[in-house]
């Protein structure tokens, strides 16, 4: 199995907060090439696990994206292009030329419920 890209998204919540739902889209509609390049996680604050990769991560606003243990995107939802060089620059070298050779596909936005389901847009945001 190839190295795999490790994303964290810091989020209030995915369901109920609308800019962390777009956070979590914009990791959810990378095309199916990218997504089996990366692993990702929502990590809400709601949540004593959220609130400590919070902590982990030294986070100071929602939503964030953390790209191999870096903050990355702080309260910006980034761009397609951007998310790509941002993976890119963190990438282990099996992965970097193949993700930067996806840099011209885009988000795949036509399927916003599937992405959201694909995410698990809301399933750590829950509390029992």
């Amino acid at each position: 199995m190839a190295e795999k890209i490790k994303i964290d998204v810091l989020t209030l919540d995915s369901v109920q907060c609308a800019a962390c739902g777009y956070m979590m889209e914009s990791i959810a509609a990378l095309p199916d090439d990218v997504q089996e390049m990366i692993e990702y996680k929502e990590w809400s604050i709601k949540t004593k696990e959220g609130v400590g990769k919070f902590m982990e991560m030294k986070g100071k606003v929602l939503p964030s994206i953390c790209i191999e243990g870096d903050l990355v995107f702080e309260s910006i939802i980034p761009q397609y292009e951007e998310l790509i060089d941002a993976m890119g620059e963190r990438a282990p070298s099996s992965v970097k030329e193949r993700l930067a050779s996806l840099r011209d596909v885009g988000f795949n936005f036509d399927k916003l419920q599937e992405n959201l389901k694909k995410a698990g847009a809301g399933l750590n945001t829950k509390i029992a």
